[in-house]
């Protein structure tokens, strides 16, 4: 079997964005997994056939995941190309992180001159 695959390092709710030229399968395998995949023995995956491009996939939990678009079988190969990319997620702060929410109201007061 033959595929192109991109691994990449995530995190939780982190995506991964798959485009391809042609209908294919695409799958997105923990690293635990991938081993199993290439060996043709049975594993775990999130994805499958795939009519549109692209396919976007929500990282479950953190680990080493891998991107795959499968070129067709051994017996009826395909001519796909394609690419992955990952996309953290954008926080609205301005330095980028994650705010907690530890800020207490504070009393309203009159600011008006008397």
């Amino acid at each position: 079997m033959k595929f192109l695959h991109q691994p990449f390092t995530a995190k939780a709710k982190e995506r991964i964005v798959v485009d391809f030229d042609k209908p294919t399968k695409v799958l997105l395998i923990h690293t635990s997994q991938f081993a199993k995949y290439k060996g043709g023995r049975t594993y775990q995956y999130h994805g499958g056939h795939a009519e549109t491009s692209p396919t976007e996939f929500t990282v479950p939990f953190d680990g080493v995941w891998h991107a795959i678009i499968e070129k067709g079988t051994y017996h009826n190969p395909l001519n796909v190309s394609g690419k992955a990319k990952l996309i953290k997620p954008r926080y609205s702060t301005l330095n980028g992180a994650e705010q907690n929410e530890t800020h207490q109201k504070i009393e309203e007061y009159d600011d008006t001159l008397e």
